[in-house]
């Protein structure tokens, strides 16, 4: 992103494990996706990643207080079945594109092979230099 501000656009989307490999998976995604709607997605998001053994619902909702979300809207946010659907229909998108874990990376929808910084401007270049 940093080296093409212009050019690059980053989409993120949720492709949690299912609950036999991972049971809080599930819930996490929810904590960002609630996040997401007071503008603190990322702020969860690394809360959560650096958390990453503790999940629960009770730690989540700690997290929401932590990173100065309402936390009343974010529950109610978190409970909401949009929020599950927004997942459900993220998990669609990454199933078509026969996503198996995470993280998948994609460029102009093509599987990203090698997830070095080198590796992005490569395909990232061969993109721009096709558009012209």
């Amino acid at each position: 992103m940093q080296a093409y501000p212009n050019d690059v656009n980053f989409v993120y989307k949720q492709f949690p494990l299912p609950p036999t490999m991972h049971p809080n998976a599930m819930p996490a995604a929810k904590a960002t996706a609630a996040a997401g709607k007071q503008g603190k997605f990322w702020e969860m998001h690394d809360i959560v990643f650096k958390n990453n053994r503790e999940l629960g619902f009770d730690k989540l909702k700690e997290y929401a207080g932590q990173i100065g979300l309402d936390v009343a809207r974010w529950e109610k946010d978190f409970n909401a079945s949009e929020t599950q659907q927004q997942i459900e229909k993220d998990m669609a998108d990454g199933r078509a594109a026969d996503v198996q874990g995470t993280p998948t990376f994609f460029v102009n929808g093509k599987r990203v092979a090698n997830r070095s910084v080198e590796g992005f401007k490569q395909m990232i270049d061969e993109v721009l230099k096709a558009k012209g």
